[in-house]
């Protein structure tokens, strides 16, 4: 490619936040308003391929901010969420581990935040157990350092939650073996474990025979 020179850079008159971009009097490209400040382009600046590649890689970086603020949009996430979705979109690695860093920077994603905001849905709104909690922080990407250390930010009263649970999502039809072997079972696939379950469920039982 010939080397040449912006001439000027003009607000695209059919599309909001675009840019057209003219190169020895004539239109070379449009590109995004985010783009034209990735790549620093100015008027008189030189255009040989290796600026043109910048050009290119800057929309590219633009792109996928755009398409991380949309997917952010509809809720919080985990970095590894985010990350995994840019790249099923079709951005690269690099691309996307640049853009990453840049959400990184404004605050938009935050694991620990994250972490914190989801534990307390998890725990004190569907009252899951400890053990389903962190299975559940894994599954959305949060990663393990941060989601072992989840009951040190999250306040959850677990014997209430069991009470609540066995009487009544889990509430037994009858006090024989078989069903407070099915409500125990039901609470430890919440992720209560037995010996958590155990003296609640005997206190319940004391309770049902006064």
């Amino acid at each position: 490619m010939i080397s040449s020179k912006i001439t000027a850079l003009i607000p695209s008159p059919d599309k909001k936040g675009r840019v057209d971009i003219f190169a020895d009097g004539e239109l070379l490209m449009t590109v995004s308003e985010d783009a034209v400040l990735e790549a620093s382009l100015r008027v008189g600046m030189e255009l040989d391929q290796n600026a043109v590649s910048a050009i290119d890689r800057a929309c590219t970086i633009s792109s996928a901010k755009k398409k991380a603020y949309d997917y952010l949009s509809y809720g919080d996430m985990s970095e590894k969420t985010l990350f995994s979705k840019l790249i099923r979109f079709g951005f690269d690695e690099d691309i996307t581990y640049e853009c990453i860093e840049y959400i990184k920077s404004l605050g938009l994603i935050d694991d620990e935040r994250y972490c914190r905001m989801l534990a307390n849905s998890l725990a004190n709104s569907r009252l899951y157990g400890s053990r389903r909690v962190y299975s559940e922080l894994i599954k959305k990407g949060v990663p393990e350092q941060i989601a072992r250390q989840w009951q040190d930010e999250v306040f959850v009263d677990f014997e209430k939650n069991i009470k609540t649970l066995a009487n009544g999502k889990f509430k037994r039809r009858s006090n024989d073996r078989k069903e407070i072997q099915r409500q125990i079972s039901a609470l430890m696939r919440y992720g209560y474990d037995y010996e958590l379950i155990r003296p609640v469920i005997q206190t319940d039982q004391e309770e049902f025979y006064e």
